[in-house]
């Protein structure tokens, strides 16, 4: 007779795992962060669309990474879905290209070119990082961070009156890079060592975007809370950064921790882009999805 332990996991737990659960918190921060910045607030019906956008390609992501990783999953990481035979690869495959299909329907009915043509390129991105760029260290973690600012210029570039692109283009940079610092150091989960100095790139990428999200928030009163949100983006980075040089095994949940920062900058964004619009009240669901989002990484994996 089997063991409760040795019974496979449902299908809703399976498909949680491959698409990392704790991190899907994080998703639609991206273009709703972006959308309210370069809109100054106003809304129409497309933010949910880009929102709902990102979370596809996001999660279509996910699922070509595991697939593209079977073999080295079997060796290394055999407890996941796919190796462990919880998920078939067919239907891995078919999920992936809905999942595309979705994100990009949905950027159709914002009625922006610029924001399906930011889809596509984010299509692109991922493809890229997965079959071409992956292994190779500065150019697929680059890679990657361009994944990651796309898919907030997804919503920069969508909404009733998207003029201030550059601004959201800036903070889309910044959370590219700092995407990147944080896969470059992803490669070492499974080395017997980690290097000093990716420990450090994380809070560096951070520094440069948001001292000019502090600067600009600082002008006005209204502005502050978002400034006193960097910063508290900044203070989240360097403790991870004391973690990772004193204590930095085990390296994913770290990893996963590290990922998670990405929330209050995104509240700090949205708050910085439509303070006296709709602004304060996504920065504070952002904020809520910090500590839960925290609470699901101890049942799922986050890298």
């Amino acid at each position: 007779m089997s063991h409760p332990a040795d019974r496979p996991p449902g299908q809703l737990r399976t498909w949680l795992q491959l698409l990392r659960a704790p991190n899907l918190f994080t998703v639609p921060g991206d273009p709703i962060a972006g959308y309210l910045i370069s809109n100054a607030g106003f809304i129409d019906a497309s933010l949910v669309c880009v929102a709902g956008a990102s979370l596809c390609f996001y999660g279509a992501g996910l699922l070509l990474n595991d697939l593209v990783d079977l073999d080295e999953d079997k060796a290394e990481r055999p407890n996941r879905p796919l190796p462990a035979g919880h998920a078939s690869p067919r239907s891995v495959k078919r999920a992936l290209w809905l999942l595309n299909i979705l994100g990009l329907l949905l950027l159709v009915l914002t009625g922006s070119l610029r924001s399906l043509a930011a889809g596509a390129l984010t299509i692109l991105a991922v493809w890229s990082y997965n079959r071409l760029t992956k292994h190779k260290a500065g150019l697929g973690a680059l890679n990657m961070g361009a994944c990651r600012s796309l898919s907030m210029l997804i919503g920069a570039l969508a909404g009733p009156s998207p003029y201030a692109v550059p601004i959201a283009a800036l903070i889309a940079v910044t959370s590219g890079l700092f995407i990147a610092a944080v896969t470059n150091l992803a490669r070492f989960e499974t080395k017997p060592s980690l290097p000093k100095a990716p420990r450090f790139l994380p809070l560096l990428a951070l520094i440069p975007g948001i001292a000019v999200g502090l600067q600009n928030s600082l002008y006005s009163p209204d502005k502050t809370p978002a400034a006193v949100l960097f910063v508290l983006t900044l203070c989240a980075a360097g403790l991870l950064l004391v973690r990772l040089l004193t204590k930095p095994s085990p390296l994913p949940p770290l990893i996963g921790a590290h990922i998670r920062i990405l929330l209050p900058l995104q509240a700090a964004a949205c708050w910085f882009g439509a303070s006296q619009g709709a602004g304060p009240v996504f920065a504070i669901v952002l904020l809520a999805m910090w500590p839960l989002s925290r609470a699901v990484s101890k049942r799922f994996y986050a890298s």
